[in-house]
């Protein structure tokens, strides 16, 4: 199963990537910054990017069977990350 996942960087996100690979899934995570994500696997693709640019997040879930989200709010994120409207850009 392809399997897209937001979040992975965080608490949560970590444990979902991580089980996802361990179960023999093929990941693919949109994350801020990719020097946050530990985990280097062969059925891992990272895509850089925000989840607010739709761009970044159709090519996220490209092909994907399940959708994971594990947005969460951080003092440095900005607080309308799971509802606001997306960037144009």
């Amino acid at each position: 199963m392809k399997v897209a996942i937001f979040g992975g960087t965080g608490r949560t996100g970590r444990h979902l990537i991580e089980g996802a690979l361990r179960d023999g899934h093929e990941v693919t995570a949109l994350v801020r910054d990719p020097g946050k994500l530990a985990t280097g696997h062969e059925r891992l693709r990272v895509v850089e990017g925000d989840v607010l640019i739709p761009s970044r997040v159709e090519e996220t879930v490209a092909g994907a069977d399940a959708v994971l989200s594990a947005l969460g709010h951080t003092k440095t994120s900005r607080r309308t990350c799971r509802s606001g409207a997306p960037s144009t850009s």
